[in-house]
This record gives structure tokens, sequence and C-alpha cells, in this order.
């Protein structure tokens, strides 16, 4: 299939024709002139006519569950200062990267009851900057991930599948999950990397392809 794949922010013809689309959420797929923000693949299927993936949410939410306990793990014997310091991944902080990570699965447990997921990964900045020692942002993340756990315990995510709105398009709320266990495990292979802990093998988890490159 012929397409071409550009950088909105190459200061060129990326550039140009992502203002031309109204400069929307990246990444974007345009399909006759339309412009198509993109959370899962899934959506790009749908926009090509093609079928869709199948997952297997109650193996990806459980996964999931493992992957923030490993991260926690890390966090625990992480310094304040390596949590703080620029990493390689655009020069976010390893608590930057925690918040981006956990906060989502804060907020997915009421996307299966409301059917909105109102992630703002713009907003960030401003929850980690609340944040202020290595004994809050651990606090944090095993708060959330405890809520995740707790809910996985109350409800069966392989008995339904709702549609649920999202700042990037609609996608089911088997898809959000696939995502977010994906975007768990690739910033967890970076925080491995950058403290050097030896962590999972993400290689063991079923269908969990990582770029090789992880920055």
């Amino acid at each position: 299939m012929e397409h071409e794949s550009l950088n909105a922010a190459d200061g060129g013809e990326g550039a140009r024709r992502w203002a031309a689309a109204g400069r929307p959420v990246l990444p974007t797929l345009v399909v006759d002139g339309r412009a198509l923000p993109v959370l899962h693949v899934s959506q790009i299927a749908d926009a090509l006519g093609l079928p869709s993936p199948v997952g297997d949410p109650g193996r990806d939410a459980a996964d999931a569950a493992t992957i923030l306990g490993g991260w926690i793990a890390e966090l625990r014997t992480a310094s304040w200062e390596a949590l703080l310091a620029p990493t390689p991944a655009r020069g976010r902080s390893l608590r930057n990267l925690t918040v981006n990570v956990f906060h989502p699965f804060e907020l997915l447990p009421g996307a299966w009851t409301t059917g909105e997921f109102d992630w703002r990964p713009e907003d960030d900045a401003q929850r980690e900057n609340e944040l202020t020692s290595a004994e809050g942002l651990t606090g944090f993340a095993t708060a959330a991930a405890s809520g995740w756990a707790a809910f996985l315990g109350a409800e069966d995510v392989a008995a339904r599948d709702p549609a649920v709105a999202t700042s990037r398009g609609p996608v089911s709320f088997s898809a959000l999950v696939a995502f977010q266990r994906w975007h768990a495990a690739y910033h967890y292979r970076q925080l491995l990397e950058v403290l050097g802990g030896g962590g999972l093998d993400l290689a063991a988890f079923e269908g969990l392809t990582l770029p090789r490159d992880v920055f």
C-alpha cells in the first residue's frame, strides 16, 4: 500500500503538511484528506478498511499489572537525583516517565464504566511537580498500581469490550489496555537502561514487541 511517512517537527514538508491538516494531535493518519489522530493500530485498520488485530484483554491487563510492579521495584532502589536527571528519552526524567506511565492506569477503571478516557499527557509536568521526593513518587505509583489491581479483581475485562472516547478518537477498551501495556513496557525498558537494573524479562511477555532502540 502506497503511503508517505512525514515528521511534523522537521521544519520542512512534514511541518507544512501538519499545519495544513490543522495541527492535529500526533501521531495522525491522513486518509483522503481527512486527519485521523491515532492511539492504537486498530484505528489504522478501521481507517483503511482492514481487519482489526485481535488481542487478549485479560492477558494484557494482567501483564500491565506485572510491569507496573516491576517499575515500582526499581523506584524503591533509585535515588531522587537519578529520578530527576534528564534521560535520552527527549530529556525527560524518570519522574516524568513514571507519571506518564502510571496516570493512565488511574483513568482506565473509570473509562470502563463511563466510556471516557481523558488522558492529557501535556499535563504531566504539572502532576510531576507535585511529587517532590522519591517516597512521594513511589507512593503515587503504588496507589495507581493498587487501584488497577483492585479493578482487575472486581471486573472481568474479557467479559465486555465497551467503546471508549479519547482525545485521539474512539477505541475499544481492549485496544486501550493493549496500548497502555505496550506503553508501560516501552518506558520500563528505558527505565532499566538508565538505572542499569535487571528487572523483568520483557521478551517473555507474549506478543510484546519493542523497538531495538528504546530511545
